[in-house]
């Protein structure tokens, strides 16, 4: 391998699953401010298993209308129609669709690709997931699945490449051991403003993290884009509920559900599941805290740089589904089950992921059933799932999705974006503030309103809805090696480098990232503090004190090496955000 001073192509996997270009329209981690530097996501540079497919055929097309394609499951019931006559063993484990074989690793059994519903395809497109049928033969889970159907985009904005397959219901194991251990379960949800990512990224590999801390690790995947998120009239119509849409949030519920009925076997405890995300992951961790449907299938939750704040069905069908389904010429439910994968994603508004952008695209909604009213809302009236909650952001969070604009080109863009509310954003947000840097300036501008501001308006209501502890952060460390002419910084998504140690996928093949003491310090202390989070419902240990949440204090962990407290962080600026946007 070669070693490469610097993480100077940390910039292409910056936002770690939230890929950034410029688009019409916003995401749930996004803010389209035209043009924008546009960051390859990890696909690019770390090589992940996603196939990629042809520029016109797409990506697997869905069954004939009517067609359910479930692979080789049985319908047979009994001990014998599930595999049970197949010997269980150190890579050898019985789960509710059959016996599943993985891989011995050097400090983990690794299981890949574990399907743990029936293919979405045919008539169960835009359908509620369907479990993982039985199995009768022993079923290998040595590859990671092909993650759910997605366009990665170029620095101008076209579609470059398809990804993935529209059969991509799978999730993944690490344990340090299989049988009954009873250790702490990891549940880790990604980003990428629910158009992108998978969990075939390379970073989110939980080997390195269950063998640290001795906990079982899991990882997923979950429809994205249309496929995860469109309502429709007639959708809703099929439904028992006159509802539609939050299917990739019903995919995370069948997932969670898998590792209740499952993962004893795999060494984990279920009355100790750790929730988390980040971005996009993190406003879905946050609407499955809200939701009933949820309820009893996590006992602790995470929120890493991500809203906990759903739209309204009516301004999410007229922010993107209605328009999308206009560019479709579809009026029923059957003409949208007959499109290709790839008209699908190429329709417009596609709602690629935008770190800085403020407009939401593709994501969870209020429909009144899945998620009967905003997370936030719920828990602040202590209508949701209560239980010992992390909340965070950090320092930084849009340093890598702004490009460089002078002062004119700041408030230009602020004038465009804010309107008549320009000037007292403007004022709060001075570009003589940031060294006369129009860059610098939106930076603090877009981190605040969309990540920094809003993890404290989560801590503060879920500090008033409930008697489980909450617990704030502040993730500011920047001290890895940087390439000439680069600035460090806490940008988006960085901390998880750190929670799943994944030097390896910081570099493109065949560069290769040393960390440094540093480096090594804060993973050890964010991996250790994750793990007795999920082991106790407290992250605080002997190499972190972390004081559970004070909503009038505003006090947390500032992460950072060496790690610190506080009592508010941007205070000033948060206390006008929320006047202006209550």
């Amino acid at each position: 391998m070669v070693k490469r001073e610097g993480w100077a192509a940390m910039m292409t996997v910056a936002v770690l699953g939230c890929s950034t270009a410029a688009s019409s329209t916003g995401t749930d981690d996004s803010l389209s401010i035209g043009s924008t530097t546009t960051e390859a996501s990890p696909k690019d540079t770390i090589g992940a298993t996603a196939e990629t497919l042809g520029p016109t055929t797409g990506l697997s097309e869905p069954a004939p209308t009517g067609e359910v394609t479930t692979g080789e499951a049985s319908t047979g019931v009994g001990p014998s129609a599930c595999g049970g006559d197949i010997a269980p063993g150190p890579t050898i484990v019985h789960t509710s669709g059959g016996a599943i074989e993985g891989e011995q690793l050097a400090d983990v059994v690794a299981f890949r690709g574990v399907r743990y519903a029936e293919p979405p395809v045919g008539d169960l497109r835009f359908r509620p997931p369907q479990p993982r049928m039985c199995v009768p033969e022993l079923a290998p889970a040595l590859e990671l699945g092909p993650r759910c159907p997605q366009v990665e985009k170029n620095a101008q904005g076209q579609v470059a490449t398809m990804l993935g397959d529209e059969d991509c219901l799978t999730l993944n194991v690490w344990t340090p051991a299989t049988g009954d251990a009873g250790r702490p379960v990891l549940v880790f949800i990604h980003g990428g403003g629910n158009a992108t990512g998978g969990s075939d990224d390379a970073l989110y590999d939980g080997a390195a993290l269950a063998a640290a801390q001795d906990v079982v690790v899991v990882t997923l995947n979950y429809r994205l884009g249309a496929l995860g998120f469109l309502t429709h009239d007639s959708l809703a119509a099929e439904s028992p509920e006159q509802v539609s849409g939050n299917y990739g949030i019903l995919d995370q519920v069948l997932a969670l559900q898998w590792v209740q009925d499952n993962i004893a076997g795999f060494g984990g405890d279920p009355q100790r599941v750790l929730l988390f995300g980040e971005s996009a992951g993190a406003v879905n961790t946050c609407s499955l805290v809200g939701s009933p449907r949820a309820a009893g299938l996590f006992q602790r939750a995470i929120v890493q740089s991500g809203s906990c704040s759903e739209r309204a069905l009516a301004k999410y069908e007229a922010d993107i589904a209605a328009p999308w389904v206009a560019a479709s010429g579809c009026a029923d439910a059957a003409c949208l089950r007959a499109l290709s994968v790839s008209e699908i994603l190429t329709l417009q508004p596609d709602g690629y992921p935008d770190v800085a952008a403020l407009g939401q695209g593709w994501g969870p909604h209020v429909d009144g059933a899945v998620i009967p009213k905003p997370a936030l809302m719920a828990m602040s009236e202590g209508t949701h799932n209560a239980m010992p909650l992390v909340i965070g952001a950090n320092a930084e969070e849009t340093a890598k999705a702004v490009p460089p604009l002078t002062v004119p080109q700041y408030e230009a863009l602020v004038q465009v974006t804010f309107g008549p509310q320009a000037a007292m954003v403007l004022a709060q947000y001075p570009a003589a503030d940031y060294g006369d840097d129009g860059q610098a300036a939106y930076v603090a501008l877009t981190s605040d309103l969309k990540f920094i501001c809003g993890a404290r308006r989560a801590a503060r209501a879920a500090d008033a809805g409930q008697e489980a502890p909450v617990f704030r952060y502040h993730f500011a460390y920047d001290g890895y090696e940087t390439a000439p002419n680069t600035t460090a910084a806490a940008f988006h998504g960085l901390e998880l480098v750190y929670i799943f140690a994944g030097w390896g996928a910081v570099l493109p093949d065949p560069l290769e990232y040393e960390p440094n003491a540093d480096d090594l310090a804060i993973s050890q202390r964010l991996q250790s503090a994750w793990a007795r989070f999920a082991a106790t419902g407290d992250p605080a240990g002997a190499d972190l004190t972390w004081p559970a949440y004070v909503g009038a204090d505003d006090n947390g962990a500032l992460l950072d090496e060496p790690p610190d407290l506080f009592n508010g962080v941007r205070t000033q600026q948060c206390d006008f955000w929320d006047m202006l946007l209550p």
